[in-house]
């Protein structure tokens, strides 16, 4: 859902850069095919610790790697109840 709403903003050659939780991994292995739909890769994940934050962080930095189709991203809400 992230990913429809950031890739679209970014140029192609561009990078969009998200913080997000332990399951990150998981989470980006399960939206390798909206990447693909959106014309973006994963480049790299890289784990950060925050200050006075028990659990571990991550930053998902994802490249544009071809334009994103003019569809998207769609309306308010599809993306939550439609996921790519």
């Amino acid at each position: 859902m992230l990913a429809e709403y950031l890739l679209p903003l970014c140029r192609v050659g561009g990078r969009c850069v998200a913080l997000k939780g332990e399951h990150a991994a998981a989470e980006v292995q399960s939206a390798q095919d909206a990447l693909r739909i959106l014309g973006g890769r994963l480049a790299r994940i890289i784990s950060v610790e925050l200050p006075q934050v028990v659990e571990t962080h991550h930053l998902v930095v994802i490249e544009k790697i071809a334009a994103t189709p003019p569809q998207y991203p769609r309306r308010p809400g599809i993306p939550s109840k439609r996921p790519l």
